[in-house]
């Protein structure tokens, strides 16, 4: 069963890439320039949604998600690479490595999804990167960061680097803490999702053959960066609220799995 049930996966995500290639081709044509159009973003929000149903996992939203105007700069902690597709699927971009435009296939799929890319370690490498990230938000798409700066194995949280910040205090921008946890059907941390030290391929071949896995969003309250001096003040502030929520003792009694 649990062949097959990868088999399939890896059909259906195969499936998807190919319509994400054609998709973007054809969507994203006209927009060369602007990536984030309404009509891309759409697509790209639907393509992870379905990503994320095909790989198995049942998303569950807690707290109140920022609504269309509410543009911010995300963070959140960082447990796998299937993070990627569940925040995504919230409607939000990504900040990337440059060296991921080089990459086949997917390379294309992120530049034309929008994500932002920075040069680390170049000249003025942090002031550019920080002016994009705020242009981009000043724009109405928010930005997703992850400033442990590594994955974690979800018990629990890293202290933050207060320079993933700058943004927010230079531009002052809102900072939206989302917190993530992936839970087993008893609602304990799921034992199969960090790495360890198997490879990116293996990971995602014992993830593909889990029969249930829920990955819990939690949106905290917004920190509005204007009203702080200091980046390590809103660093901590965001780390001390997702920490809150990670750390827990107490399994989840009742996930109602949101099936969308």
């Amino acid at each position: 069963m649990k062949t097959i049930r990868i088999i399939y996966r890896v059909i259906g995500l195969l499936l998807m890439l190919l319509v994400g290639l054609v998709s973007m081709a054809i969507f994203s044509r006209q927009k060369e320039n602007q990536p984030n159009a309404p009509r891309v973003k759409k697509i790209r929000q639907w393509w992870l949604k379905k990503v994320v149903s095909i790989v198995g996992l049942k998303v569950v939203e807690k707290g109140q998600a920022p609504r269309d105007g509410q543009a911010a700069l995300w963070v959140a902690n960082h447990i796998s690479w299937l993070d990627i597709p569940v925040i995504g699927s919230e409607g939000v971009a990504f900040l990337a490595k440059s060296d991921i435009r080089k990459w086949p296939i997917i390379g294309w799929l992120t530049i034309k999804s929008g994500s932002l890319f920075i040069q680390r370690g170049g000249t003025n490498a942090a002031r550019l990167a920080s002016q994009k990230i705020a242009n981009k938000i000043n724009g109405g798409d928010s930005v997703l960061v992850f400033p442990e700066g590594t994955t974690t194995d979800g018990d629990d949280v890293r202290c933050f680097h207060a320079r993933i910040f700058a943004p927010a205090l230079d531009y002052k921008l809102r900072v939206q803490p989302v917190a993530l946890r992936y839970l087993d059907p008893n609602g304990s941390r799921h034992p199969n999702i960090v790495w360890g030290e198997e490879s990116f391929v293996s990971n995602v071949f014992k993830i593909l053959g889990e029969s249930s896995i829920i990955a819990e969003i939690t949106f905290l309250p917004p920190i509005n960066a204007a009203e702080y001096s200091e980046r390590k003040e809103v660093a901590n502030l965001a780390y001390q609220a997702i920490r809150n929520q990670v750390v827990q003792t107490k399994p989840v009694s009742e996930i109602k799995a949101n099936k969308s």
